[in-house]
């Protein structure tokens, strides 16, 4: 038996041996080769009770054009056991008794459930085919997933957590952190600056408009000017508590706003998003700024802060929206997939219930990722669209910028303040 030549070290005890061969045959039955769907979701809910409870809508796409492959042959997940029981390294003998070997901790991981740890790391092969990232339970965590929290005050904390542990919020939920939305002048930022709120989101562009070689400031297109600069509006912010969500209108306004932002980082403790549109999305024109080059630019200068990837949008009040579709979540994990921050994904509210299924899938990938709903002015949509978007995803993963009256009747009707 070919297998078992790979665990013959004379240490391995029979319990070892035994929670080796059950990783084994998970990782077997998520990688057939001739599995349908059916069978695919049926080994699932065997294997992964906490996968088994998800809703069924939260789950990968279907077979088809639409799906992304299934992980690869038998042979992966075979090279994977060898792999494990070959990178073993035996930890100091304890007086008296036996070794204990690093890998069996993982491995009963593995066992105890509810679903894979996120500490145990399996080959790229295994995870997915073809380059593409696999499908990863609720919760479960994908490849370039953290296993450890940031320290607090970074900018890769989570807010949720960050405004949990400075007790500014009674539980870990992202409906419970308060947004201040388009701080762009002196009044707007006082305000903000002066209210209860959490998180102040504010845009940047050069003074002049696209193309402009001014100073960055804060406002929104098609304005073109402001009275307040970037470097005026951070001062004013450092002394609140607030985190910031900087929303990035043109690509030259990037870098000589992170050279501004850089001088003070020693005194933000606290959330700092930097936001962008990177692709196109429903109803939406061409990206705002080029995905590649504003990643680039960005983790240049703050390799750990959190990152807000968005798509254009548009909407119509007289015609039927479509929501983001396969091609723009599997664009948008693609270029995710090799990102190591944090990363929040901004949705359109009157679009996100349309798109559940995919944006499911997106936020499956890894458990860095986060959705911040937000909404137009004129957008049309309901409480209960938001409530829907509440029952299908982690209360702790959804942040929602939104504007009155919804906002208000949401919190009323999930009972937070």
């Amino acid at each position: 038996m070919p297998l078992l030549e790979g665990f013959g070290h004379p240490a391995l005890s029979l319990e070892e041996t035994e929670a080796v061969f059950e990783l084994i045959s998970l990782l077997w039955a998520f990688s057939s080769p001739s599995a349908g769907p059916a069978a695919v979701a049926a080994r699932q809910d065997a294997c992964c009770p906490h996968w088994g409870n998800a809703p069924r809508r939260c789950r990968p796409p279907p077979s088809g054009a639409a799906a992304l492959p299934l992980p690869p042959q038998r042979a992966a997940a075979t090279k994977a056991s060898f792999l494990l029981a070959s990178t073993r390294s035996p930890a100091p003998e304890r007086r008296g008794g036996p070794r204990r070997w690093r890998t069996r901790g993982r491995v009963r991981a593995a066992r105890r459930g509810p679903g894979l740890s996120p500490r145990l790391s399996l080959p790229p092969a295994v995870v997915g085919g073809g380059g593409e990232p696999g499908p990863v339970p609720p919760g479960g965590g994908a490849e370039g997933s953290s296993p450890s929290a940031p320290p607090a005050g970074a900018w890769s904390e989570d807010a949720v957590d960050h405004f949990l542990r400075s007790r500014r919020i009674a539980a870990r939920d992202g409906a419970a952190v308060r947004w201040f939305h388009a701080a762009n002048s002196k009044a707007r930022a006082g305000q903000a600056a002066r209210s209860d709120v959490h998180m102040i989101e504010a845009d940047v562009l050069l003074r002049g408009g696209k193309g402009g070689n001014g100073d960055p400031i804060m406002a929104h297109p098609p304005e073109t000017d402001s009275d307040i600069t970037l470097e005026e509006w951070l001062k004013g912010i450092m002394d609140t508590d607030k985190g910031i969500k900087l929303d990035f209108k043109s690509l030259e306004a990037v870098g000589p706003s992170l050279e501004l932002l850089e001088c003070v980082k020693h005194r933000l403790k606290r959330p700092v998003w930097i936001n962008a549109d990177i692709l196109p999305g429903p109803n939406g024109s061409d990206a705002v700024v080029d995905a590649n080059v504003f990643l680039d630019t960005v983790t240049s200068f703050f390799p750990n802060v959190t990152l807000s990837l968005g798509w254009t949008t548009g909407w119509h009040p007289d015609k039927h929206n479509k929501g983001y579709d396969w091609m723009m979540v599997k664009e948008m994990a693609q270029i995710c997939s090799t990102l190591s921050q944090p990363v929040t994904f901004p949705v359109r509210a009157a679009l996100v219930r349309q798109s559940i299924t995919e944006l499911c899938w997106l936020m499956q990938q890894s458990d860095r990722y986060s959705l911040t709903v937000w909404t137009g002015k004129e957008d049309v949509y309901s409480v209960e669209d938001l409530l829907y978007i509440r029952e299908n995803f982690d209360k702790s993963r959804v942040y929602y910028d939104i504007l009155e009256p919804q906002n208000s009747e949401f919190k009323k009707a999930i009972g937070v303040e």
